[in-house]
């Protein structure tokens, strides 16, 4: 992983590509600018991980280009299986959840293919949250909209494969079937 200034990018990084992502639509031009001074560029070769399984979740990213896939150990095993949501992508964020719970990561994430993310650490942050309140509150309303979104993608592979999770009981409701 390598770490570039705005100056050595090559990509796209102009505010008009950057708001057609959901992540920073309706943020200010500024607010996005901000964003970008603060954050850090990070650019990966395919095959190259971003984050292992159980690191300390202090920061998220945002992919600008490329893609991010989510893999994990089952306990007990070395071989690692896709997990999550697939491929993450331009404007997707990954690590949002964990960071914020407090949670150690949940998988290990490795770019598909060269990709350029934007890190986001928990001062940035909160940096940008004193310096554009306002945006901060749209981008958590945006970041809240994509984990929504995930969370109804769960639901529905889970009711696809005749699951429900019982909070009370702590296993699958299919077992009080009968």
């Amino acid at each position: 992983m390598k770490t570039i200034s705005l100056d050595e990018c090559k990509l796209d990084i102009s505010t008009e590509r950057l708001k057609t992502a959901s992540i920073f639509g309706a943020l200010a031009n500024d607010a996005v600018a901000f964003l970008f001074k603060h954050g850090v560029l990070e650019e990966l070769e395919a095959g190259e991980t971003l984050f292992y399984q159980d690191d300390v979740a202090d920061a998220f990213y945002i992919v600008i280009n490329g893609r991010i896939g989510l893999f994990r150990k089952q306990q007990g095993s070395e071989v690692a299986i896709r997990f999550g949501e697939g491929d993450i992508g331009f404007g997707e964020e990954i690590g949002y959840v964990t960071m914020i719970a407090l949670l150690p990561r949940a998988a290990d994430a490795m770019a598909m293919e060269p990709t350029l993310v934007l890190k986001i650490d928990s001062y940035t942050f909160g940096l940008f949250h004193d310096n554009h309140s306002f945006d901060f509150g749209i981008l958590i309303l945006n970041l809240s909209r994509d984990m929504a979104r995930k969370l109804r993608l769960v639901g529905g592979t889970l009711a696809e494969n005749g699951i429900s999770i019982d909070s009370n009981h702590k296993k699958p409701m299919s077992q009080y079937d009968n």
